[in-house]
């Protein structure tokens, strides 16, 4: 086995190559918890929003929008 399979692909590529799947993905599970009826003030909510946004970090590095999967408003 080569060095060369082990290395890790540059950011940009992988932004390119694997950004779209994980994207996806990402969204899915997003727009779960988003939807999901957990009471708020309860530690699993916070739990949740926390998930949220460390989904909204991982979209900012991939996207460089931090705002990829919140609702825009038509203009």
């Amino acid at each position: 086995m080569s060095r060369r399979a082990n290395k890790p692909l540059p950011v940009e590529l992988f932004r390119k190559v694997e950004g779209p799947e994980i994207l996806k993905k990402l969204g899915e599970a997003r727009q779960t918890l988003c939807q999901s009826r957990i009471p708020y003030g309860t530690p699993d909510k916070l739990v949740a929003n926390d998930i949220i946004s460390r989904i909204d970090d991982m979209a900012e590095m991939i996207t460089g929008d931090r705002t990829h999967f919140h609702i825009k408003m038509h203009s």
